[in-house]
């Protein structure tokens, strides 16, 4: 396998008669928002229902009962 110096080899289209004239760079957006149709929902005021809560302290109940039955159990 024959390599060649990275210092020898010539770049494609190194040449002038290829390169691409320089241009006057676009304008960028003027605004990110402009067209949006749909209005932003407003906040929230309560984070959690009653519920849910009631549902999540429901299942830590019944986790620690179990893992205080199987301490419990290991024990005796």
């Amino acid at each position: 396998m024959s390599t060649t110096p990275a210092g020898n080899r010539s770049a494609p289209y190194s040449g002038t008669e290829h390169k691409v004239p320089p241009t006057e760079t676009p304008p960028g957006e003027s605004s990110t928002t402009e067209g949006i149709s749909v209005p932003e929902r407003p906040e929230l005021r309560k984070a959690w229902g009653f519920a849910p809560l009631v549902l999540i302290l429901g299942v830590v109940a019944v986790f620690l009962a179990g893992v205080i039955a199987m301490i419990v159990a290991l024990s005796s």
